[in-house]
Protein backbone atom coordinates (compact mmCIF):
# COMPACT_ATOMS: atom_id res chain seq x y z
CA UNK A 1 0.00 0.00 0.00
CA UNK A 2 3.04 2.25 0.92
CA UNK A 3 4.15 2.14 -2.65
CA UNK A 4 0.74 2.69 -4.45
CA UNK A 5 1.02 6.12 -1.94
CA UNK A 6 3.93 6.95 -3.55
CA UNK A 7 3.34 6.30 -7.02
CA UNK A 8 0.26 7.95 -6.55
CA UNK A 9 2.19 11.00 -4.64
CA UNK A 10 4.26 11.20 -8.02
CA UNK A 11 1.38 10.79 -10.68
CA UNK A 12 0.01 13.53 -9.22
CA UNK A 13 2.71 15.19 -8.77
CA UNK A 14 3.54 15.52 -12.44
CA UNK A 15 0.30 16.15 -13.27
CA UNK A 16 0.30 19.17 -11.64
CA UNK A 17 3.59 20.48 -13.01
CA UNK A 18 2.39 19.44 -16.37
CA UNK A 19 -0.93 21.53 -15.73
CA UNK A 20 1.25 24.97 -14.46
CA UNK A 21 3.35 24.13 -17.54
CA UNK A 22 0.76 24.67 -19.95
CA UNK A 23 -1.25 27.59 -18.06
CA UNK A 24 1.86 29.63 -18.74
CA UNK A 25 1.69 31.76 -21.82
CA UNK A 26 3.77 32.30 -24.41
CA UNK A 27 4.59 35.25 -26.49
CA UNK A 28 2.96 35.02 -29.89
CA UNK A 29 6.14 34.86 -32.54
CA UNK A 30 5.63 38.27 -34.62
CA UNK A 31 5.34 37.49 -38.38
CA UNK A 32 8.84 39.57 -39.50
CA UNK A 33 8.09 38.81 -43.45
CA UNK A 34 4.61 40.36 -42.99
CA UNK A 35 5.57 43.52 -40.69
CA UNK A 36 8.43 44.52 -43.21
CA UNK A 37 5.61 44.92 -45.36
CA UNK A 38 4.46 48.36 -43.06
CA UNK A 39 8.10 49.87 -45.25
CA UNK A 40 6.99 48.86 -48.87
CA UNK A 41 6.63 52.63 -51.25
CA UNK A 42 8.54 55.53 -50.99
CA UNK A 43 8.99 57.09 -47.99
CA UNK A 44 10.27 60.72 -47.87
CA UNK A 45 12.85 62.19 -44.75
CA UNK A 46 13.60 66.21 -44.53
CA UNK A 47 16.58 67.22 -43.06
CA UNK A 48 17.75 70.56 -42.90
CA UNK A 49 19.48 70.85 -46.01
CA UNK A 50 17.96 68.28 -48.68
CA UNK A 51 15.03 65.36 -48.61
CA UNK A 52 16.22 61.66 -48.47
CA UNK A 53 13.96 59.23 -50.72
CA UNK A 54 13.77 55.85 -49.44
CA UNK A 55 12.11 53.24 -51.99
CA UNK A 56 11.28 49.74 -50.69
CA UNK A 57 10.12 46.77 -52.88
CA UNK A 58 10.14 43.05 -52.32
CA UNK A 59 11.21 40.46 -54.28
CA UNK A 60 9.82 37.50 -53.39
CA UNK A 61 10.97 37.13 -49.59
CA UNK A 62 13.32 39.48 -50.22
CA UNK A 63 13.21 43.47 -49.75
CA UNK A 64 15.36 46.29 -51.78
CA UNK A 65 15.80 49.51 -51.12
CA UNK A 66 17.52 52.22 -52.61
CA UNK A 67 17.87 55.53 -51.19
CA UNK A 68 18.32 58.65 -52.70
CA UNK A 69 19.59 62.56 -52.14
CA UNK A 70 17.12 65.49 -53.38
CA UNK A 71 19.09 68.45 -53.60
CA UNK A 72 18.55 71.51 -55.94
CA UNK A 73 15.71 69.41 -57.49
CA UNK A 74 18.45 66.48 -58.85
CA UNK A 75 17.82 62.87 -57.26
CA UNK A 76 21.47 61.54 -56.77
CA UNK A 77 21.50 57.93 -55.87
CA UNK A 78 22.99 57.28 -52.45
CA UNK A 79 22.68 53.36 -51.37
CA UNK A 80 21.41 49.80 -52.14
CA UNK A 81 20.38 47.70 -48.98
CA UNK A 82 19.61 44.29 -49.43
CA UNK A 83 17.19 42.62 -46.68
CA UNK A 84 17.28 38.88 -46.46
CA UNK A 85 15.51 36.88 -43.58
CA UNK A 86 16.77 33.89 -41.07
CA UNK A 87 14.28 31.68 -40.11
CA UNK A 88 16.32 30.27 -37.54
CA UNK A 89 17.22 33.45 -35.80
CA UNK A 90 14.14 34.82 -36.57
CA UNK A 91 15.91 38.44 -38.30
CA UNK A 92 17.18 39.97 -40.48
CA UNK A 93 20.68 40.14 -42.38
CA UNK A 94 20.98 43.35 -44.11
CA UNK A 95 23.90 44.15 -46.53
CA UNK A 96 23.70 48.33 -47.39
CA UNK A 97 26.36 49.25 -50.34
CA UNK A 98 26.88 53.46 -50.10
CA UNK A 99 28.08 55.23 -53.51
CA UNK A 100 31.45 55.85 -51.69
CA UNK A 101 32.21 52.35 -51.93
CA UNK A 102 31.65 51.69 -48.09
CA UNK A 103 29.45 48.74 -46.79
CA UNK A 104 27.37 48.18 -43.48
CA UNK A 105 25.82 44.64 -42.31
CA UNK A 106 23.28 45.00 -40.38
CA UNK A 107 20.91 42.79 -37.79
CA UNK A 108 17.07 43.48 -37.05
CA UNK A 109 13.79 42.36 -36.74
CA UNK A 110 10.71 43.63 -35.30
CA UNK A 111 10.07 43.57 -31.42
CA UNK A 112 6.47 44.49 -31.45
CA UNK A 113 3.93 45.32 -34.45
CA UNK A 114 5.05 48.66 -34.72
CA UNK A 115 8.73 49.18 -33.85
CA UNK A 116 12.04 47.59 -35.78
CA UNK A 117 15.31 47.82 -34.38
CA UNK A 118 18.59 47.23 -36.06
CA UNK A 119 21.87 46.94 -34.95
CA UNK A 120 24.78 47.76 -36.95
CA UNK A 121 27.16 45.21 -36.59
CA UNK A 122 30.89 44.68 -37.88
CA UNK A 123 30.76 42.39 -40.77
CA UNK A 124 27.73 40.13 -39.54
CA UNK A 125 29.04 39.82 -35.47
CA UNK A 126 26.61 40.53 -33.53
CA UNK A 127 29.13 40.79 -30.78
CA UNK A 128 30.54 43.79 -32.51
CA UNK A 129 27.81 46.42 -32.40
CA UNK A 130 28.76 49.49 -34.05
CA UNK A 131 25.29 51.42 -33.76
CA UNK A 132 21.61 50.99 -33.04
CA UNK A 133 18.79 52.39 -34.49
CA UNK A 134 15.04 52.56 -34.14
CA UNK A 135 12.01 52.59 -36.57
CA UNK A 136 8.65 53.45 -35.31
CA UNK A 137 5.47 53.78 -37.69
CA UNK A 138 3.78 56.31 -35.74
CA UNK A 139 0.73 55.95 -38.15
CA UNK A 140 0.79 54.02 -41.41
CA UNK A 141 1.67 56.96 -43.46
CA UNK A 142 4.73 58.54 -40.67
CA UNK A 143 7.49 57.43 -38.42
CA UNK A 144 9.90 58.24 -36.72
CA UNK A 145 13.49 57.24 -36.85
CA UNK A 146 16.19 57.20 -34.29
CA UNK A 147 20.32 56.47 -34.00
CA UNK A 148 22.13 55.68 -31.01
CA UNK A 149 25.66 55.05 -30.46
CA UNK A 150 26.91 51.60 -29.43
CA UNK A 151 26.68 52.72 -26.06
CA UNK A 152 22.73 53.09 -26.29
CA UNK A 153 22.62 57.25 -26.04
CA UNK A 154 20.06 58.93 -28.90
CA UNK A 155 22.30 60.36 -31.64
CA UNK A 156 19.97 61.73 -34.24
CA UNK A 157 16.07 61.57 -34.63
CA UNK A 158 14.00 61.71 -38.19
CA UNK A 159 10.23 62.02 -38.99
CA UNK A 160 9.39 60.05 -42.24
CA UNK A 161 6.31 60.47 -44.01
CA UNK A 162 5.18 57.69 -47.04
CA UNK A 163 4.74 59.51 -50.45
CA UNK A 164 3.13 56.39 -52.11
Amino acid sequence: MKKLSSVTVIFVFLLLISYGIQGQTTQPQLDQLKLMEQFLGTWHLLTNSDTVIVEIQKYGKAFVENDYDLRNGKKNWGSIWTYGFSPDEGKFKIFAVQSTGDYLTLIASFTTEKKWVQEIVQNFNPGKVLMKGEFVFDTPTTATATSFNSEGVKTEEYKLIKVK
